[in-house]
């Protein structure tokens, strides 16, 4: 029995620290992030302007990175990328801690925009590095299933700790937890990419050469399509995310448990649909999930604003969640297969800069539209915006489906 399901999850034994490593940064994480906008802008006073400015710089941060992120990674290793992570998001608990007024509050901001920047491409690398291309989807989405179940812990706990023993102890619980990640990945993580193959390709063309040779992964049109996808849907999901929860508190009344579980209920289907969304991948392929989950956005900001039933909401952000493992796990496989002669790691990290540095300025837009119109209209705007993303993938679809 236990090995049907180590087959059926992919549990290979080369991602088993990568996958204990990863669900208990999530676990840490999950505990103060989703929160962070009620924390700051309730018991900090920050304006809600200024915390999508915030969040606005966190992007930067990560977006400026995660491409000499994924060129270290493919030059130098994953596992050190990894780490440096993990110490990122601990400097990010540490202080919420200690620090309560603006100016320095926007370095946990640029701390949790280097720990993303750092992770995502060697994590997603490090995955492609150990599996077989026929079984990419169904490993990533056994990583995701993981650390879904952590969200669901966390972000349905989080209100409950946050409300009995305040903030204070809940970024205390995070801290322990992602130390612990830390441990796990300094002395247990094996690195994936071989050493000698790291010195021969670092031998034979200068850092300088490979950068320039990284670039021409963007010259491949189909890889434009999943830029242009991946650049809309960012943008929508920047102008409405970081205003979800506070549109609940501010304009719905829900109390911090109602908005916990509420979050909950999400990461619940994120969890049930991560495993059914790698197989789905590997088997119809990333252009028409990735299409379908970014189309699906759509109706789903518009019905959040057309109730007040949080029970109703709560049921809305469980159906968008099923499709939410699409997304990661389709750029896992498409943009693999549109780079060119370019690191795998590295190409994750070219397209997060771009994507993200024409993006980053979405959760500023949000708070703009949120004060000069309607918090209603921000989640207006993300609706359209997310549909415009979805189109060159329905095309790029039909154009693989008949080449």
């Amino acid at each position: 029995m236990v090995e049907r399901i180590t087959k059926l999850l992919y549990l290979d034994k080369r991602i088993r620290i990568l996958l204990f490593t990863s669900l208990e940064t999530s676990l840490g994480t999950g505990l103060w992030f989703p929160l962070l906008g009620i924390y700051i802008t309730g018991d900090l006073g920050v304006s809600i302007l200024l915390f999508g400015f915030m969040t606005t710089i966190g992007q930067l941060v990560q977006s400026l990175v995660v491409f000499p992120s994924g060129f270290l990674s493919d030059n130098f290793g994953r596992k050190s990328m990894i780490i440096l992570s993990i110490i990122f998001s601990i400097l990010a608990v540490i202080t919420l801690l200690f620090v309560k007024n603006l100016p320095w509050l926007i370095f946990i901001s640029t701390f949790h925009g280097l720990s993303i920047a750092l992770m995502e491409p060697s994590r997603s690398a490090y995955i492609i590095d150990v599996t077989s291309q026929e079984r990419v989807g169904t490993a990533y989405a056994t990583l995701a299933i993981f650390q879904s179940f952590s969200s669901i812990i966390t972000t349905s706990l989080a209100g409950v700790i946050a409300g009995i023993l305040g903030f204070y102890w809940l970024f205390i619980i995070a801290l322990v937890v992602e130390s612990s990640s830390l441990l796990i990945a300094s002395f247990y993580l094996k690195e994936s990419l071989d050493k000698g193959n790291i010195k021969t390709r670092n031998s034979k063309e200068s850092l300088s050469g490979q950068l320039r040779n990284s670039l021409n992964i963007l010259r491949n049109p189909p890889l434009f399509a999943v830029l242009f996808s991946i650049v809309f849907h960012q943008l929508g999901l920047g102008i409405a995310n970081p205003y979800l929860t506070l549109y609940t508190r501010d304009v719905l009344a829900f109390s911090l448990p109602t908005i916990s579980l509420i979050l909950g209920l999400q990461q619940s289907g994120i969890f049930l649909g991560q495993f059914p969304s790698g197989r789905i991948v590997d088997k119809y392929g990333g252009e028409i999930s990735f299409a379908f989950h970014i189309f699906i956005t759509t109706p789903v900001m518009i019905l959040l604003i057309k109730t007040g039933n949080p029970s109703f909401i709560g049921f809305i952000l469980f159906a968008w969640g099923l499709t939410f493992g699409l997304d990661n796990v389709s750029r896992i496989k498409l943009i693999p297969k549109y780079r060119q002669n370019s690191g795998t790691a590295t190409a994750f990290g070219l397209i997060s800069l771009i994507a993200g540095v024409v993006s980053l300025i979405s959760p500023t837009i949000g708070g703009w539209v949120w004060i000069n119109f309607s918090p209603e209209t921000v989640f207006y705007v993300s609706a359209v915006t997310n549909f415009l993303g979805s189109i060159p993938l329905f095309i790029l679809w039909v154009y693989d489906k008949h080449k």
